[in-house]
């Protein structure tokens, strides 16, 4: 979850780095990053991109 938190919060100070991850999440989807990432804490990262996408 810490690590979640943090790639948010670097997220979120970047406003272009979060157009280009929103961009490519929306365009290719979820499961490509997991597989990509293949991390045992990117599943706490997806869904912290997920809920952040949502209110975004």
């Amino acid at each position: 979850m810490k690590i979640a938190t943090r790639v948010i919060t670097q997220i979120d100070n970047n406003p272009t780095k979060a157009e280009r991850i929103l961009s490519a999440v929306k365009a290719a989807g979820v499961a490509p990053v997991e597989q990509l990432l293949n991390h045992s804490a990117i599943s706490f990262v997806i869904a912290a991109l997920e809920d952040w996408q949502k209110t975004k």
